[in-house]
């Protein structure tokens, strides 16, 4: 599979002017190391300052100070796709910060990444952003804030009498994020970043034909639940959440994801051999799914038939087989939404090249 930056480039060479992000691609079998002109960023915030700069961040946060952090004059933000003034949004509303942390540092890119556990006035939430960095400042954040109402919420659990669900989180990443791999067995930015792109082409109007390159050992979690290898409730019949990564897209699930697109990779971590993304997953555009049929001949019902898009922030953990974990952070946005942000290295959606639907522009 080819990486493309958008539809409309189609050379070895493509620039990501608006990302200020140039990375030199050919075809799986000649790929080369990405390049970056000057203006990314200074090479001069290795991972520990990329992560220190990660958790200035948090403090400014709950404090709801910005001088807390060193940012740019011209600094950006923009949270769940919309743009905001510095302080506003979840800058105002933050009031405090669990141990969790999960982060994706890219040095070469001038990029950090990273998911925390916070409390929104006092309620849970999962917290994405991506900070791009220059001379050790801030010059870009782009947030995703999601909720975790549904594990301490009993009506949203499923009713009154329904315990609260598993912390499925804890307290610290699981170990595929966390680990170093030895330098002789990464697989390079290139190719780490196309593995990533046949999840996303593999989910997109989904038949069960196009597999992605998943490990034996692959398990998902959204906005901090499993939606892989869950056991089967009893008086239940087995679904696409109880099946391994790989049965569930084989047997065809998640067809009305009709498009997945404006799919960014945002950094990668080399050396835990990591992959952050920002992705939209479109509903029921032109022709409505009600249902379709699977390739063990059930068929499935979708209930939810209004037109609706997903901003998604999802993490990719890769072993020698393929995408071993899956972490993703999800919120609702007025259909059709493109993001604010195009930084990062862009991977075409056949549906939306299809469509001609324009990606990026607002």
């Amino acid at each position: 599979m080819t990486i493309r930056m958008s539809r409309r480039l189609r050379p070895a060479i493509c620039v990501l002017l608006a990302a200020s992000v140039v990375s030199l691609v050919t075809p799986a079998s000649a790929q080369t190391a990405a390049s970056l002109p000057a203006n990314v960023g200074t090479g001069d915030c290795d991972r520990a300052c990329l992560q220190g700069l990660a958790e200035q961040f948090i403090a400014a946060l709950i404090a709801h100070d910005p001088a807390k952090v060193p940012l740019a004059k011209n600094v950006r933000y923009s949270e769940n796709s919309v743009p905001l003034p510095i302080p506003d949004g979840f800058w105002k509303n933050a009031t405090g910060v669990r141990p969790y942390r999960l982060y994706i540092a890219d040095p070469e890119w001038g990029t950090v990444g990273f998911y925390a556990r916070m409390l929104e006035n006092g309620a849970p939430v999962i917290v994405s952003t991506r900070l791009r960095v220059y001379d050790k400042t801030i010059t870009e954040i782009e947030t995703v804030v999601t909720s975790e109402r549904w594990r301490n919420d009993p009506a949203a659990a499923g009713g009154a009498a329904t315990p609260p669900a598993p912390d499925y989180l804890g307290d610290k990443p699981r170990p595929e994020y966390t680990q170093v791999v030895p330098p002789a067995q990464r697989r390079s930015r290139e190719e780490l970043m196309r593995i990533v792109n046949t999840y996303f082409t593999g989910i997109e109007n989904n038949t069960g034909d196009k597999p992605p390159m998943f490990s034996s050992k692959c398990h998902r979690l959204e906005d901090g639940r499993p939606t892989s290898n869950v056991p089967v409730p009893a008086g239940r019949e087995r679904a696409g959440g109880n099946m391994s990564c790989a049965e569930d897209i084989a047997m065809g699930y998640h067809r009305n994801d009709n498009r997945i697109r404006s799919r960014r990779v945002m950094a990668v971590d080399l050396e835990h051999q990591v992959v952050m993304t920002s992705v939209y997953f479109d509903h029921e555009n032109d022709a409505p799914i009600r249902s379709y049929t699977l390739k063990n001949g059930k068929t499935v019902t979708v209930t939810d038939t209004s037109t609706s898009t997903l901003q998604a922030h999802e993490t990719f953990s890769i072993d020698k087989e393929g995408i071993s974990q899956v972490e993703a952070v999800f919120t609702n946005v007025t259909y059709g939404t493109r993001p604010y942000f195009s930084t990062g290295f862009h991977m075409d959606s056949p549906q939306s090249v299809k469509d001609g639907f324009n990606e990026y522009e607002r």
